[in-house]
């Protein structure tokens, strides 16, 4: 009898197996998002590319603080309305 993990490659095992993460880590998920997105926009941005790693660090601090901030503020604003 052939069984799933027989067909499927080691390698694309996690993609088949989900990591399970909590709250806290859901958090620390959006920086390499983050910086993945501010690298590919700096990289097209900017005119000189080394300027690409302080503006994309840039942004990214500045998207994950603004992200972290709104979450704050509608965090609060359910506790206010709840």
């Amino acid at each position: 009898m052939v069984t799933f993990s027989m067909i499927i490659p080691a390698g694309f095992a996690l993609l088949l197996t989900p990591v399970h993460i909590t709250g806290w880590q859901h958090m620390l998920m959006l920086v390499p998002l983050c910086l993945s997105i501010s690298i590919v926009y700096k990289t097209i941005r900017c005119r000189a590319l080394s300027e690409v790693p302080v503006a994309s660090l840039t942004l990214c601090a500045t998207i994950v603080l603004s992200m972290y901030a709104v979450g704050v503020g509608v965090w609060l604003l359910f506790l206010l309305l709840a």
